[in-house]
C-alpha cells in the first residue's frame, strides 16, 4: 500500500522503520510526516496526555531541512526525517526540561543530553517531550506540573512510569520512536502496560549525561540507571539503540557487541521464570505468559521452566533496594533524607520504610558490602547464561493497575496496596521482578505477549547475559516475526 492509500492515522502507526522507508523512498515528506503526528497530538493528546510539550517552530525547522537533504539525495542519518518525542528527564535544547518537578518548571538546558544529541545527529525531527513522574520516582506518570497521563487501552488504568509518557505516545500513534531512562523498570514496565516494546541496555553502554536525576550539571554516570529505546517493533529498539549506542567517553562505534547468540528462533535456549514463589505474580497474568511459551514450543525452541539462576531471590532483591535507595537517599535534601532515615527507623522491622531507610542511610562500609554482593551476582548470572541463551520472566506482579494518586510524594508508595489474586500486596512489591535484572547490570527487552488480561495488555521480559543486548533483541525480533507484533489500542 502507497502512502497516498493510506490515511493520516494509519501512517502514524506504522513502526518507524516503514516511516522511514516511505521517506526514503520520496512518498512522503519531513514536513508531510511531521504535521501528520502533530494534527493527531491535538486531536488524540488530550485523552491520554502523553505529551506535555511541543517545539513546533523548531521542529519545523528541523523537518525542512531534512527534506533539503532528501532532495540533495542525502539522508544524514537513519533517523533521517523521522518524528520523535522525548521523555521529559532529558535536556532537550528548545524546550524545558523539569522531569515532573516544580523547581524545574523554568530550567531550558543550553545542550541537549549526550543521547539526545546521537538522535539529532541521526536525523531525528524532535517535536515534544512526554509525561513522567515527579522526580521519575513512580510507575504511574503524574505529577503537579502537567497532570495524569492515562492508559490508550483503558483510561482508568496507569501508563507505568516514569517512561509512562513516552509508552503511551507509542501506543496511541504520537510518536514514531522514544528514548526512556530505566532504574527501577523504568522502560520495562511502560512497555508492558501499553503494550510496546523496550529495551533496557546493559548498564554502561548508553549516556545517561543529561538525564534528570541527578540535578542539572552532574555528569558522572549512575550506578544502575540506563537510557534506552521505547517504539512498536522490536527493530525499531535495535535502530535507535545503534544510534543512541555509546557515551560521551566512548563512540558507539567503538563498542562492538557481541553479534546475536542465534539468528533463527528455533535455535534458541529458553529458560521460563514464571511462578510466583519468590516474587508475586497474579495468576492471570502468569497463564499469559505461558501462553506465550507454549507458543515457542510450538515452534520448537529448548523450553526450560526450571533452570534458574544460582542466586538467592531475597537477598538480590535486598542488595538491589539497598543500591537503589542508597543513590536515591544521596540525591535528597540534607532535612528530607533526615526526616525519612527517622520515619523508617520507628517503622515495623522488614518493612520497605524500614529498609529504604537503611538504605538512604547506609555507611560507605556497607555500601561497598552491596557492591561486592553485586559483583556475587555478576558472576552468577554469567553461569547461567553459559546453559542459556535468554530468559523469560515477568515484568511485574500485575497488568495495569487503576490509578492511584491521592498523594504524589514518595512516602504514599510505602501505605498503597496492589490487587494480586484475590488478596493484596505492598505497592513497591512492583520493583521485584525489574530488580532482578537491574541489579546485575543486564540487558532486557520487554516485548508483548499478544495476549489480554481484563483487556489489557501483557509483556514479558527477555533477559539476557552482560553486553547480550543483540541477543536479546534478536530473539524479540524473530518472535515478533514468528508470532505477530504490535496491536492498537481499540477506540484510539
Amino acid at each position: 500500500m502507497s502512502s497516498c492509500e493510506m490515511s493520516a492515522d494509519q501512517i502514524c502507526f506504522l513502526t518507524a522503520t516503514e516511516q522511514r522507508s516511505l521517506l526514503k523512498a520520496r512518498r512522503i515528506s519531513a514536513r508531510e510526516l511531521l504535521d501528520l503526528h502533530l494534527d493527531r497530538v491535538k486531536r488524540v493528546n488530550p485523552s491520554c496526555n502523553a505529551v506535555v510539550a511541543l517545539d513546533e517552530e523548531g521542529a519545523r525547522r528541523q523537518a525542512g531541512a531534512a527534506d533539503e537533504k532528501i532532495a540533495r539525495g542525502e539522508m544524514t542519518g537513519p533517523l533521517h526525517g523521522l518524528p520523535m518525542t522525548i521523555k521529559d528527564s532529558f535536556a532537550v535544547t528548545g524546550m524545558a526540561a523539569t522531569c515532573g518537578l516544580e523547581e524545574l518548571r523554568d530550567y531550558r538546558p543550553d545542550e541537549d543530553a549526550v543521547a539526545v544529541a546521537k538522535i539529532r545527529a541521526a536525523g531525528a525531527v524532535t517535536f515534544g517531550k512526554t509525561n513522567l513522574p515527579a522526580g521519575a520516582a513512580d510507575h504511574q506518570s503524574c505529577n503537579t506540573l502537567f497532570g495524569l497521563t492515562r492508559n490508550p487501552w483503558h483510561g482508568e488504568r496507569t501508563v507505568g512510569g516514569s517512561s509512562g509518557g513516552s509508552a503511551a505516545a507509542l501506543a496511541a500513534g504520537l510518536t514514531a520512536l522514544e528514548l526512556g531512562s530505566d532504574i527501577g523498570g523504568s522502560i520495562r514496565v511502560p512497555a508492558h502496560f501499553c503494550g510496546v516494546y523496550g529495551h533496557k541496555p546493559s548498564h554502561g553502554l548508553v549516556s545517561t549525561e543529561g538525564h534528570i536525576p541527578p540535578p542539572p550539571g552532574h555528569v558522572a554516570p549512575v550506578e544502575l540507571g540506563v537510557a534506552g529505546p521505547l517504539a512498536r517493533s522490536a527493530f525499531d529498539l535495535e535502530l535507535l539503540f545503534d544510534v543512541v549506542l555509546g557515551t560521551s567517553d566512548v563512540d558507539g562505534a567503538e563498542l562492538r557487541l557481541p553479534p546475536p547468540r542465534h539468528d533463527d528462533l528455533s535455535s534458541f535456549r529458553i529458560a521460563v521464570w514464571n511462578d510466583g514463589q519468590a516474587y508475586p505474580l497474579d495468576d492471570a497474568y502468569a497463564a499469559a505468559i505461558e501462553s506465550l511459551v507454549d507458543d515457542l514450543a510450538r515452534l520448537g525452541l529448548k523450553v526450560d521452566r526450571q533452570a534458574r539462576p544460582p542466586i538467592d531471590p531475597a537477598s538480590s532483591y535486598d542488595v538491589y533496594l539497598q543500591t537503589l535507595f542508597g543513590i536515591i537517599g544521596s540525591g535528597l535534601p540534607p532535612q528530607a533524607r533526615e526526616a525519612l532515615v527517622a520515619a523508617g527507623e520507628a517503622a515495623e522491622s522488614g518493612s520497605y520504610p524500614r529498609r529504604i531507610a537503611a538504605a538512604v542511610g547506609q555507611s560507605l562500609s556497607q555500601h561497598f558490602g552491596a557492591t561486592e554482593a553485586r559483583h556475587q551476582l555478576y558472576r552468577a548470572w554469567r553461569q547461567f547464561f553459559a546453559d542459556h541463551d535468554v530468559l523469560l520472566c515477568p515484568v511485574t506482579p500485575t497488568v495495569a493497575f487503576p490509578h492511584d494518586i491521592e498523594r504524589l510524594d514518595l512516602a504514599a508508595q510505602f501505605t498503597r496496596r496492589l490487587n494480586v489474586n484475590g488478596g493484596t500486596i505492598p505497592y513497591m512489591d512492583n520493583l521485584a521482578w525489574p530488580g532482578l535484572v537491574t541489579v546485575a547490570n543486564l540487558p532486557a527487552t520487554a516485548i508483548p505477549t499478544g495476549r489480554r488480561v481484563g483487556g489489557l495488555p501483557a509483556g514479558v521480559q527477555v533477559v539476557g547475559p552482560y553486553l547480550g543486548d543483540r541477543t536479546t533483541l534478536r530473539f524479540a525480533q524473530l518472535v515478533e516475526q514468528a508470532l505477530g507484533s504490535f496491536a492498537r489500542p481499540p477506540g484510539i
